[in-house]
């Protein structure tokens, strides 16, 4: 069915998964260093307008894919040892074993 304004509003949603908020608030956070570097490089001259205006739209675009949940994270090996990494530094700093007995 279609809306005063045109919009078909009867088509189905996929649902989406609900994701962990910590993990959405570590993307938001890496998204926020992305927007800082593009910025810092604008101003040092290596990056025109034009591009800077283009890639902190796509960067926003990605920060409201985020938000909403609708994405789905894929990992490399490199991300997979960087995991692996991480887990084993927050048991160093807890002092406690992961539940895996690693």
């Amino acid at each position: 069915m279609a809306d005063d304004h045109g919009h078909d509003h009867d088509h189905d949603h996929a649902t989406v998964a609900p994701k962990d908020p910590n993990e959405q608030a570590a993307l938001a956070r890496d998204i926020g260093e992305e927007l800082t570097e593009i910025f810092v490089r604008y101003v040092q001259g290596d990056v025109p307008f034009e591009d800077m205006t283009f890639l902190t739209f796509e960067t926003l675009e990605n920060l409201s894919i985020v938000a909403s949940g609708e994405y789905e994270l894929d990992y490399d090996e490199d991300q997979e040892y960087e995991i692996e990494e991480a887990t084993e530094e927050q048991e160093d700093l807890a002092q406690e074993p992961s539940r895996d007995g690693d």
